[in-house]
């Protein structure tokens, strides 16, 4: 079912948390966190809009009541659909769920694993009859779209055991705005403080008087929470800085192919953030004292790799702005060919950072899930194909188009680096295993990103690339409004925005399953 607009409504009072930050403030943090995703001025009717609402708060309800004070914003005739996770059907035919599924018309559900409360710290797919389910959806007037393939599990216990990682969960602009409110950063650590002791607490119920720990089992644990803390904070900002470098990498080909201060800009404050990730990783990094406990050699050579970044990205970096008016005055296939020779140093380094990153995973999963390692490698290597080509398109600026027009050697390069990202996308997108197996399914939204790009790619070259899957081209000639809306002419700046878009989604998932592996690495 399509869908036009999404609504982001923060919890006003929620029903058992009483310790949730001030509500404006979280109303700024998740305006913040959609910020990418969302219509610059987007109002209530723009497509493909991401909004946050404080409508719970002017109701002073959530469920039915929200839902009937948000229905009055809009015109009668419009659809609402009810987002939900699927443990919604534990409640969903209780009066309150009830109260919610009479204000909709209809549901779309998310299947991901969640984690059982047994000593085995296993995890599980919620059960539903979906006969059932319809059945009763249909009784009810309803219509419901389950989107398959298990999410991995994700959740504030994931933050707890690695508080060291806790901002890589987070957008860089969200971060910003905690560290800037040193009050909510206390409270924020005060809270997880407590839910720390409150699972402890509860962890110790369920042991028998056979199963308590000695005290010296009690020391090798603390011992141990040093070196679990930092390979976890190690694998997610390893990811976090990938992520970072793509960017920088991107704008850096933008900034060389048009030399504008905008771009210019743009790149400092890439590079700033850069930055910032790599002196937050270098506070995680034990003395040297504590390092030589650390037990893990695959994750000692990513935080070796990871403290290496500012010695060759200075040098680098130095080169781009030294060279930089010389490039931009250079036009046609030399101009294009010298900007990317610049960018795609980053390449190597970027595979390298990749490999350590899953190999770490794997190291510290051990025999636990290796299929979560497998996972985080595909992923990860289809988004990296994603961003190289990103920072191929940009270095060759707006003139690109001309020049694929003019040189054979730029045009059949250009397709190679589209067939790259279709072959490992298609790995990703098509990632299914047997059901004692996680699967990871790629979102509706990421597809409809990833259909924007191969739009342009379309405007770029005047026809779509070999790679580019049959179905994909008769979908978007049918509906020809991408291929209209991108026709008339190419612009490398929105290009780089419609890659970025599915890029930073991409990360989520690639984090996702990083951090549902150092969860269960960790478990007791």
């Amino acid at each position: 079912m399509p869908v036009h607009a999404v609504v982001l409504v923060p919890v006003y009072k929620h029903a058992v948390k009483r310790d949730l930050l001030p509500f404006d403030d979280r109303v700024c943090m998740c305006q913040l966190a959609v910020q990418p995703f969302s219509n610059n001025n987007a109002s209530k009717s723009s497509n493909n809009a991401i909004s946050v609402s404080t409508v719970e708060r002017d109701v002073g309800e959530s469920n039915g009541a929200m839902l009937r004070g948000l229905k009055k914003l809009y015109p009668p005739s419009t659809r609402f659909l009810w987002i939900c996770g699927d443990d919604f059907f534990r409640w969903w035919l209780r009066p309150k769920g009830l109260e919610t599924l009479g204000e909709v018309d209809g549901l779309i559900v998310q299947r991901r694993l969640h984690k059982s409360t047994d000593a085995n710290d296993s995890f599980f797919k919620e059960p539903m009859n979906e006969r059932e389910i319809r059945a009763t959806a249909s009784t009810l007037n309803l219509s419901i779209d389950f989107i398959y393939g298990e999410l991995p599990h994700f959740s504030s216990t994931l933050v707890r055991r690695a508080p060291g990682t806790w901002k890589s969960f987070l957008p860089q602009s969200v971060v910003k705005y905690l560290d800037e409110r040193p009050h909510l950063l206390k409270q924020l650590h005060d809270n997880l403080e407590a839910d720390v002791q409150k699972e402890q607490s509860e962890s110790n119920i369920h042991r028998s008087a056979g199963e308590k720990r000695t005290r010296q089992e009690v020391e090798t644990l603390a011992d141990l929470s040093l070196t679990d803390n930092f390979a976890a904070s190690s694998i997610m900002m390893g990811l976090d800085l990938v992520h970072a470098l793509q960017l920088e990498r991107g704008r850096a080909g933008l900034f060389l192919s048009m030399g504008s201060e905008e771009t210019k800009s743009q790149l400092k404050h890439a590079q700033e953030n850069t930055d910032s990730l790599v002196t937050e990783f270098l506070k995680l990094v034990p003395g040297k004292k504590n390092t030589t406990s650390i037990n893990h050699d695959e994750v000692k050579s990513l935080a070796e790799e990871l403290e290496q970044i500012p010695v060759w990205l200075d040098r680098d970096r130095a080169v781009v702005y030294r060279h930089a008016q010389e490039l931009l005055a250079l036009n046609g296939k030399e101009g294009w060919e010298r900007r990317y020779s610049l960018v795609e140093k980053f390449d190597p380094r970027m595979d390298v950072l990749i490999g350590n990153c899953v190999r770490a995973l794997q190291e510290i999963l051990q025999n636990k899930d290796q299929n979560l390692s497998q996972l985080l490698l595909k992923w990860s290597r289809g988004k990296e194909a994603l961003g190289r080509l990103r920072a191929f398109v940009c270095a060759g600026g707006p003139q690109a188009p001309i020049i694929i027009k003019e040189s054979y050697e730029m045009r059949e390069l250009l397709q190679s680096k589209i067939q790259d990202k279709e072959t490992n996308i298609h790995r990703v997108l098509s990632l299914t295993t047997n059901a004692n197996e996680l699967r990871l399914a790629a979102p509706d939204a990421l597809l409809k990103l990833l259909e924007q790009v191969t739009s342009w790619e379309w405007s770029l070259m005047g026809c779509f690339a070999p790679s580019t899957p049959l179905l994909l081209q008769h979908k978007l000639l049918q509906s020809n409004d991408a291929i209209e809306q991108n026709s008339d002419q190419f612009k490398v700046e929105a290009f780089f925005e419609a890659s970025s878009a599915a890029l930073d989604l991409m990360l989520t998932f690639v984090k996702a399953l990083a951090a549902s592996g150092c969860a269960r690495a960790y478990s007791e």
